[in-house]
């Protein structure tokens, strides 16, 4: 009986539209149709269909969801330039939002357990896009390694043909960082194998009977210590960037009501809920949202940040803007503090990787030169083999505008600070050689305190340094 009330999906496509009618709902301005609130929230939600798209395997959603992000980066651009800042209150009292946010909190938690703890196939068109993106990343490379198998005999153009036909399995960063982050997909990879492995040696199967479902406790080489491991740390990651967007709003903004707001709105997107657990995703954000928190401490920042630039590399273009921020006071804590940070956890990765050998073997993935020589792209850029030459324009333009983010505005506050950090992380999608444009974490939780904040002018690093971080 119980059954009945349990026992329910909510397919991607049917959350986006729950999605864009409760933010509608919540944060549209009626009264002011034309108003920045209105473009910001029709930005927003301009990411959800191509995302859909890419869930699907359509080249065309990674198209859709880099054209929003570069609109929404354009919007953090221009963001300085806004002086009038008017405080625009939600349609929802407090404690609806509380209640909004607590309970999209408790159904985010079942979710990363549900997605973790279960497999799709390609019959299963409703199941989460985490899962999707996985399983279709996964089908491709399980063709090629098995068309490496059943070749034994190729030509050494052939070889070489095949070996260009692989596929990154994830973007620069710290091997045992990236290894973690790769433990969902690896042990779905290898019960896919095992499936195609059985499906061509077994001639006798019937292939009318449909693809199963596996659950826990039918997985043989289930890695539960593993996966409860990948739980806990989303779950972990996921609350402390909702809870560093309320204190960020509360502490630094002087509002509470606008702390949970933003925070309602980030988990209202279609995106937060239906990749609910990409540890490469998650740690990244949540350790930026925490270095804006503690922009008042110049140190503390800097460890976040350089341990953020350290796992996934793409935030060490922050550091530029960061230190110019800092230039009238705490450069040299913030500087040096990042820095070795930065070091140090490339010192720690050496014994982990194997030694010096093993290290500068994979030098490339740690340092994203992958994404710079790498003709094995996944997503966006794999359009050919010749797609480097592509990328190289692109990474030089966002070279560019890191050096003009780091001398524009000259008074930087820490609202330019944000709006600048949110648009160098959207930036990074267009470099990032694995599924660039869906690591939205990292600039999301930025652009919407950007949305929600006031003027800002007076919150300098020369005022605001030397003050305690918990006093207004």
């Amino acid at each position: 009986m119980f059954e009945v009330f349990l026992l329910y999906d909510v397919n991607p496509t049917t959350w986006f539209y729950l999605s864009l009618l409760m933010i509608t709902g919540i944060f549209f301005k009626f009264r002011r149709m034309w108003s920045v609130r209105n473009l910001d929230l029709f930005l927003l939600l301009l990411l959800g269909p191509g995302l859909l798209l890419i869930a699907r395997d359509f080249y065309f959603g990674y198209v859709m969801v880099l054209t929003s992000v570069m609109l929404l980066m354009m919007r953090m651009i221009c963001d300085p330039m806004m002086v009038r800042r008017p405080l625009l209150e939600v349609n929802l009292s407090r404690g609806g939002l509380i209640f909004t946010c607590v309970a999209l909190m408790v159904f985010q938690i079942a979710s990363v357990v549900l997605i973790q703890t279960s497999d799709c196939n390609e019959s299963q068109i409703n199941a989460p896009l985490e899962q999707l993106i996985t399983y279709h990343l996964n089908d491709r490379l399980v063709t090629l390694d098995l068309e490496r198998e059943m070749d034994q005999e190729l030509s050494a153009d052939e070889k070489t043909q095949t070996e260009n036909k692989a596929q990154l399995v994830h973007g620069p960063g710290l091997p045992f960082f990236t290894k973690l982050c790769d433990f969902p997909r690896q042990w779905r990879y290898d019960l896919l194998k095992k499936k195609r492995l059985e499906q061509m040696t077994d001639q006798s199967a019937d292939e009318s009977v449909p693809p199963q479902t596996y659950q826990l406790d039918q997985f043989p080489i289930f890695p539960i210590a593993q996966i409860r491991l990948t739980i806990f740390l989303s779950i972990l990651a996921q609350l402390a960037i909702v809870l560093g967007i309320v204190l960020v709003s509360w502490k630094h903004f002087e509002n509470f009501n606008t702390g949970i707001a933003a925070a309602t709105l980030y988990m209202l997107l279609p995106y937060v809920a239906q990749m609910p657990s990409r540890l490469d995703h998650l740690i990244p954000a949540a350790l930026l949202v925490w270095a804006v928190f503690s922009w008042r401490l110049p140190s503390l920042a800097g460890i976040l940040l350089g341990t953020a630039a350290a796992l996934s590399y793409y935030p060490v273009f922050l550091i530029p803007l960061w230190c110019a921020f800092y230039w009238s006071k705490g450069f040299w804590r913030f500087f040096i503090t990042s820095l070795g940070t930065f070091l140090l956890l490339i010192a720690i990765s050496i014994p982990l990787s194997g030694g010096w050998g093993a290290f500068l073997a994979q030098s490339g993935d740690i340092f994203g030169c992958v994404g710079l020589f790498s003709r094995n792209a996944a997503g966006f850029w794999d359009i050919s083999e010749h797609s480097v030459f592509y990328r190289l324009p692109v990474i030089a333009i966002y070279l560019v505008l890191v050096f003009i983010l780091t001398f524009w505005p000259s008074q930087k506050n820490f609202g330019t600070l944000m709006s600048s950090s949110a648009a160098l992380m959207a930036g990074a999608q267009f470099c990032h050689p694995f599924q660039g444009g869906t690591y939205m974490a990292w600039f999301l939780p930025l652009m919407i305190l950007v949305i929600f904040r006031p003027n800002l002018e007076n919150r300098t690093a020369a005022r605001g340094i030397g003050r305690h971080l918990y006093r207004i």
